[in-house]
């Protein structure tokens, strides 16, 4: 059985330069595509040489999967989600919480089941089909193959991120609004299983936000990553792909930031947990409120680069970064992108920072030891 709740952390990029974006009728049941339940229809590219994977230089094998279009419905008599407003009270999109109703958090609904009696009750019931236009699913692609080849050159070859594409419909239930997001538990089961296997290292699940037939768009984060909540052990994130969240220059070329992001958040975990590198640095982050004089090494410090790998969201207590700012929190990254001559802050962490030539492990169903949920070495949940 799986646990019934996870941890999660999202990355809304507060800390980054550009990023100073916003937080994040009733209509027939549209066609249903095949549900969660049944093995999905895909088109993907060719994955990587399962092959290579043990050997070093270190080859990751990182599954994308581009969610589109995404159908789901949701019914209430007052909800709120993005401009899926309804109700005296949420009618205008700014009600509380507590002045949902029914109660959130609200989850989906399958669209095949928006006329089942249990929701009959409810004053507004609402179906939408969510999409990503081809040229938003190909800027997708070509943002993540830019990645993976400046990984592999910021890296000096130590780590080659081995990319592949698979476009999925899907009829989702399990988002919980006003946060159009997926999680590890919506998705593992029922979706990814039948693609994913201890041989890949990151997965990432992206989706749109906007029903455009309907000029309708649901509330979002832009992006959100698990930790050990994994898929088959593998690291998992959810980017949201929308005009709220924020563009960086990387290689001389516009990337959307959470979808570099989010993959160092898990390479981050990984590094530490998985394949147990010191971080002198680990278990430090500021806390603000509390924060106090010397909690972190001073900006300029003469500690090796090597001894610790810094949270992505956190450039200004990285204390050999241009922007350290370790006495108070700026809100931004200034040199979070390539700007004023200067390199991004994505590579500097891989150049100063990545430990280099060990043999890099992303999942934690074969790093040979019984860890997190696992009742045997590399075996039990998530483990196939």
């Amino acid at each position: 059985m799986k646990p019934p709740k996870y941890f999660l952390f999202f990355s809304l990029l507060i800390f980054l330069a550009s990023c100073n974006f916003p937080g994040h009728t009733p209509t027939p049941a549209p066609t249903a595509l095949p549900t969660a339940a049944a093995t999905p229809t895909a088109t993907g590219t060719t994955t990587a040489n399962d092959n290579s994977l043990a050997h070093y230089p270190s080859k990751a094998k990182f599954q994308v999967f581009i969610l589109n279009p995404v159908r789901t419905c949701l019914a209430g008599n007052d909800f709120a989600s993005g401009s899926v407003c309804f109700g005296e009270k949420c009618g205008d999109c700014q009600c509380a919480w507590e002045d949902f109703d029914p109660p959130a958090p609200m989850t989906g609904i399958p669209p095949e089941r928006i006329d089942d009696p249990e929701y009959a009750g409810y004053a507004h019931r609402v179906c939408l089909e969510i999409t990503l236009t081809p040229e938003e699913v190909q800027a997708i692609e070509d943002d993540m193959r830019l990645v993976a080849e400046k990984v592999y050159e910021w890296s000096e070859g130590d780590l080659e991120l081995q990319m592949s594409f698979t476009e999925l419909p899907v009829d989702y239930t399990g988002f919980v609004a006003p946060d159009f997001v997926f999680g590890p538990f919506e998705v593992d089961d029922e979706l990814l299983n039948p693609y994913v296997g201890v041989d890949t290292d990151f997965v990432y699940t992206v989706n749109g936000v906007f029903d455009r037939e309907q000029n309708l768009n649901l509330a979002f984060a832009c992006g959100g990553s698990y930790g050990e909540m994994s898929i088959h052990g593998a690291g998992y994130a959810n980017i949201q792909y929308g005009p709220a969240c924020n563009s960086i220059t990387i290689g001389g070329e516009t990337v959307y930031e959470p979808l570099i992001h989010e993959w160092y958040h898990n390479l981050d975990w990984a590094l530490y947990n998985i394949n147990q590198v010191p971080d002198a640095l680990e278990g430090k982050n500021p806390d603000w409120s509390a924060w106090q004089r010397g909690s972190l090494p001073a900006c300029g410090s003469k500690m090796t680069g090597l001894t610790w790998f810094p949270s992505i969201d956190l450039c200004e207590w990285d204390p050999d970064w241009i922007d350290c700012n370790n006495t108070q929190s700026a809100g931004r990254c200034v040199h979070a992108g390539e700007q004023d001559g200067e390199i991004s802050w994505y590579e500097h962490v891989i150049r100063a920072h990545y430990p280099g030539a060990f043999r890099f492990i992303g999942n934690h169903c074969r790093d040979g030891r019984q860890d997190f949920t696992e009742t045997g070495i590399d075996s039990g949940w998530p483990c196939p």
